[in-house]
């Protein structure tokens, strides 16, 4: 091994050494490398050579510590300082775990078929395809009405039916020859229907969901105007004469028709169907 090689491996191994547990000095101890360095200014002083050289091949062979990294000034250790510089500056490599992973595309049959004949798709196959696709489309379009239409049919059936009910009520109509085969109901069965038919139809514009109809706006400002006019009228009669009303809630109206005009029988409260009336009814 030559004196650059052995001089060129010191260094290297005083560098791992300070860059694993820091330099000498910082440890508490004396770094002789400088008094060597010192001793050799001095000598370089005085302007005898030849005992500059006789120094130097005694540092050569006698060594006494490590020498600083800051003075060799030789091209071969600014070159290797200059990578051991690279790569101490090379940031490690950063891997996040969160982020988002699309999820593998499922291959049908078909795809799978065509990868393993090694070919691409034809244009036929392609039109094909979509053909296919769309004839399940207007299939499951078709199905989809069909039950639509089905559970509106069943679903007044139920409605309109006694078959739910606690207790079975005939219809009361005589049975003959000529009625057994009618499809539509007779007697109280019909009138029962008729009648959840037109409860329905009203539930349009009942309170749950209320519908204005479609009217010009000074109509219906008219129509606004003279509502107010009664009710502060009959409010002021009401007033004079001593009488008491009940409040009206936060944005409600006062309804001046409550418990007038024609009701059902089966809206009626207190009076049954079957019985006789012992006195004149007051309303309700």
């Amino acid at each position: 091994m030559s004196d650059d090689d052995y001089r060129r491996a010191l260094e290297i191994q005083r560098r791992n050494f300070e860059a694993q547990f820091g330099s000498i000095e910082e440890l508490g101890f004396e770094d002789k490398s400088k008094s060597v360095h010192a001793s050799s200014s001095d000598d370089n002083s005085s302007g005898i050579e030849s005992e500059n050289e006789s120094g130097s091949d005694e540092e050569q062979y006698n060594f006494k510590g490590f020498e600083s990294s800051g003075e060799s000034d030789s091209p071969d250790f600014e070159s290797e300082e200059e990578d051991d510089d690279e790569e101490e500056e090379e940031a490690p490599k950063v891997i996040k775990l969160n982020a988002t992973i699309a999820k593998p595309t499922i291959i049908s049959k078909q795809d799978r078929k065509l990868l393993k004949s090694g070919r691409a798709p034809t244009l036929q196959e392609l039109e094909l395809k979509s053909q296919q696709a769309s004839k399940q489309t207007k299939a499951q379009i078709k199905e989809d009405s069909e039950n639509l239409e089905n559970d509106l049919k069943l679903q007044r059936l139920l409605q309109e039916s006694h078959i739910l009910t606690h207790s079975l009520e005939h219809s009361g109509a005589e049975l003959t020859l000529e009625t057994i085969d009618y499809e539509d109901p007779t007697g109280k069965a019909r009138r029962r229907i008729l009648d959840s038919r037109m409860r329905q139809l009203a539930a349009t514009n009942s309170n749950e969901n209320r519908k204005l109809e479609s009217m010009p706006m000074s109509m219906r400002k008219g129509m606004i105007a003279s509502r107010d006019k009664k009710i502060k009228k009959f409010e002021a009669d009401a007033r004079d004469a001593g009488i008491v009303l009940s409040k009206v809630r936060k944005g409600q109206v006062r309804d001046l028709n409550a418990g007038k005009g024609s009701t059902l029988t089966s809206d009626r409260l207190g009076s049954g169907v079957n019985k006789k009336k012992h006195h004149r009814d007051r309303g309700l």
